[in-house]
């Protein structure tokens, strides 16, 4: 087991904890300061779902879990500076 495993499952994850954030988000009305943590949490949780479905141990899908969710944090920051600017 090598660190790109764990980061190549933890890429499969960001997609989903993007979309269950921006969901919880708009239906909780979630403040956007809270949204960093709340993306880390729901990355665990991923880690949790995905570990009976993986041939990893479960501390290696919630370390992806983590990632996952720092990844979507700091793409959701990125986002949401570049709505700001007029990018997108």
């Amino acid at each position: 087991m090598d660190l790109t495993n764990i980061f190549m499952i933890a890429m499969v994850m960001v997609a989903i904890v993007l979309a269950v954030a921006e969901v919880l988000k708009k239906t909780f009305n979630i403040n956007t300061q809270y949204m960093p943590i709340t993306s880390v949490v729901i990355g665990i949780f991923v880690g949790f779902v995905f570990w009976p479905l993986a041939d990893y141990p479960m501390y290696v899908m919630v370390i992806s879990g983590f990632i996952a969710g720092l990844t979507a944090s700091g793409t959701f920051d990125v986002l949401k500076a570049a709505k700001k600017e007029g990018e997108l």
